[in-house]
């Protein structure tokens, strides 16, 4: 059969075009799933920090507001009463004045605790900020190999930073 013409394993294609596409679409998939794992790591290493860091303004915070709802109404009815007695209010009056002051007091006590929580949880930043930054980075791989290939010159794409 030396009369048939051969036919090429890529179907006329150069070698060098499909094997290079291939390389590139392989290295850019291994540096998206290291990515993906060094941004769940850091996850992991931000959450047991943010746990650590928490744990005694939770508590305060917690604490708080046990101790709001299970001592309001005692106080409160006691305070009250003993405003009725020494001021010789009404129990009305002294009822409302009383509760009053307890929610203030409640609520300085949830804004400290909240605030501090707060203040301890800004550590999981950091991985939103390492998140934001790798995904611009596969925007750019993206469109720089959408670029290099319209061009099919370029393939400084490899070394972006």
């Amino acid at each position: 059969m030396d009369h048939q013409a051969k036919v090429s394993e890529r179907n006329g294609s150069p070698p060098t075009t499909s094997n290079a596409l291939a390389q590139d679409v392989g290295e850019f998939a291994h540096n998206v799933l290291t990515l993906a794992e060094l941004q769940g790591q850091l996850l992991a290493a931000d959450v047991q920090e943010c746990g650590r860091r928490a744990f005694v303004p939770g508590l305060v915070l917690i604490a708080g507001v046990a101790l709001g709802l299970a001592c309001f109404p005692i106080a409160l009815a006691a305070i009250a009463l003993l405003l009725v007695q020494v001021l010789q209010t009404s129990p009305a009056a002294s009822f409302l004045i009383t509760a009053a002051v307890g929610t203030v007091v409640s609520a300085v006590l949830c804004a400290i605790g909240w605030f501090q929580v707060r203040q301890r949880v800004a550590v999981l930043g950091r991985s939103q900020q390492e998140l934001v930054r790798n995904l611009r980075w596969i925007k750019k791989v993206l469109e720089r190999s959408r670029i290099s290939r319209k061009n099919n010159t370029d393939n400084s794409w490899r070394t972006v930073r």
